[in-house]
């Protein structure tokens, strides 16, 4: 195993929690707003330091991955309540062009992003679209593809149905297009193919332009791309495609009058103040340059993919977007919430695909999903992550040699530390603000709150009239008392002085024994607001909050009362 760094200290509060917890997907105590203060973060933020100084040193099982002597990086976690970073940390390769480039990589510091950019192409087309535009077909837009079904010889293994295609499947790598054309070719790539085995092409075959530095031009592309072979039907796999975003680009294009790098300028880079975020190529002195311009792909254009994959940004930027994406600056919060969610599963349990998301899930006390991008080219590589639970996130730049797969590892190594500070963090807060008794005027009912080890607020008992709740749903459950856990968690759905959540009523013994995801999977997302009275749900609770956000009373709206904290 490549990453044994110090990973001892971030597995316990991981693992603390009981393993028969079965919370909704989704926050499980209302977002930190004091992360930099949260002695779990601060903690956490301790253990990455050590571990980039190990790596750095040459001290680490990193060393495998990641060489210091060539490899330069930016790295910032952000929330967005907090307008500077809540941790960074930034090293400067010695082997990185001074003469050209930055003498000391800090947060401003350009690097390129690769296919982070796509992230940046969708924004652009939900900003102006929403994601209605997702479900129409790109042949509504893109001239070049609407009459390709009538080429004669027409067939499904040889053509892609670009009939079928949509601006959603395009954004979600499912159309099963072509991953480019011209691009990353070998036959432009190796200098002699033929010593790597590969035959001679004919003159018919030889690829007209997507060498480094000659990207094709719009007519160039199509009549290339038109040609390839489908990969997959549509809709039927994930398969990544940087011609997809080429082609997305044109179409928001054509939706808007309006060119790619003009709606950028306008949509992104003044509105946020990306001051070291561009289309081309900005100053070679802003830049982390880890070689020559050339051999680096720092001074390429990628043409008219570089919605795909050929932005310039830097840490703090990338920062800023991803703060604006989880505030919901630039979208409405419906929209923001629809576009954080999964559009394909994976071949991998721990990955979905969103619209460009790449989803990982890490099983801490719950499920945590990170909606990341990661981007290559050449010599750089980039990472973005957010964690809507925990409205925070963090990016990783990479300018050197293995960029890949140092991005990658850096970046199992920040989430791993982080996400459960996070949670823990959230449940400092949560704790003065709601854990206590509350007791209803001239009546016997009451609730107590607590947090524990596990996730959400722990129900320890709950009173109507005397009457054990807990005797409801051990019967509702067809259990015993002692099997029965009931666990607040926050719905999001809030008003000035009002806060919901939902109770989890759960049989702990269930699932003990199973033997497969049938008799294994987390129940309680079909549970919710099954039992209601009177056509209200007994789980619903909603605390009246002080102006500082602490509980002073609980409705408890299937019972018909209010308890006093």
């Amino acid at each position: 195993m490549y990453l044994a760094l110090s990973f001892a200290t971030f597995l316990p509060m991981a693992l603390a929690a009981a393993p028969n917890y079965c919370p909704l997907l989704g926050p499980i105590f209302p977002a930190p707003q004091a992360i930099a203060t949260s002695s779990a973060f601060l903690s956490a933020r301790n253990n990455i330091s050590s571990a980039l100084a190990s790596a750095i040193a040459g001290t680490s099982s990193l060393d495998d991955i990641y060489d210091p002597n060539t490899t330069s990086f930016a790295i910032q976690v952000f929330s967005t309540h907090d307008a500077g970073p809540l941790f960074e940390s930034y090293y400067t390769a010695p082997n990185v062009n001074v003469s050209v480039g930055v003498q000391t990589v800090d947060e401003n510091t350009v690097f390129r992003i690769g296919s982070g950019s796509k992230v940046w192409t969708i924004l652009l087309m939900l900003i102006e679209r929403g994601d209605a535009v997702f479900r129409e077909p790109v042949a509504k837009y893109v001239p070049e593809v609407r009459a390709w079904n009538n080429t004669p010889g027409w067939n499904e293994i040889d053509f892609v149905r670009w009939d079928e295609v949509t601006i959603g499947e395009l954004a979600s790598q499912l159309s099963g297009i072509p991953r480019d054309y011209g691009f990353a070719d070998l036959a432009t790539l190796l200098p002699d193919p033929s010593a790597y085995g590969l035959p001679p092409l004919s003159p018919a075959e030889q690829l007209p332009c997507g060498a480094p530095g000659q990207p094709c031009d719009r007519k160039q592309f199509f009549n290339g791309l038109l040609k390839r072979h489908p990969v997959v039907p549509t809709a039927s796999t994930p398969a990544y495609s940087n011609a997809a975003f080429q082609i997305l680009a044109y179409a928001l294009e054509a939706m808007t009058g309006q060119s790619y790098q003009r709606l950028l300028a306008q949509n992104l880079i003044r509105p946020l103040n990306l001051t070291r975020s561009s289309y081309n190529k900005p100053a070679n002195r802003l830049g982390v340059i880890p070689g020559d311009v050339d051999t680096t792909w720092w001074a390429y254009s990628l043409g008219d993919e570089t919605p795909a994959g050929g932005l310039y940004s830097s840490a703090k930027d990338m920062a800023t977007i991803g703060r604006a994406i989880l505030d919901s600056q630039l979208l409405p919060q419906s929209l923001t919430r629809r576009w954080l969610k999964p559009h394909s599963h994976s071949s991998s349990l721990e990955l979905a695909i969103g619209a460009p998301w790449e989803i990982y899930s890490f099983p801490y006390s719950r499920v945590v999903d990170l909606y990341a991008k990661a981007g290559d080219i050449a010599a750089y590589s980039s990472m973005l992550a957010l964690s809507p639970d925990h409205n925070a996130g963090f990016t990783i730049l990479i300018a050197g040699t293995n960029t890949h797969w140092t991005t990658a590892y850096l970046s199992d190594l920040v989430a791993n530390a982080l996400l459960p500070a996070l949670d823990e963090a959230a449940k400092e807060e949560a704790a003065p603000k709601f854990v206590g008794s509350y007791v209803a005027k001239n009546s016997t009912s009451s609730l107590t709150l607590l947090t524990d080890d596990g996730p959400g607020l722990q129900v320890e008992s709950w009173l109507y009239d005397g009457a054990d709740m807990f005797n409801t749903f051990a019967a509702a459950l067809g259990t015993t008392v002692a099997e029965v856990s009931v666990r607040l968690y926050p719905t999001g759905l809030e008003m000035p002085g009002r806060i919901s959540w939902r109770a989890i009523p759960q049989d702990l013994s269930e699932g003990v024994n199973a033997i497969g995801p049938f008799s294994r999977s987390c129940p309680t997302w079909f549970l919710v607001d099954e039992y209601a009275y009177g056509a209200v749900g007994l789980d619903e609770f909603v605390f009246d909050v002080d102006r500082e956000g602490t509980a002073v009373a609980v409705e408890v709206r299937g019972l018909r009362m209010v308890l006093q904290r």
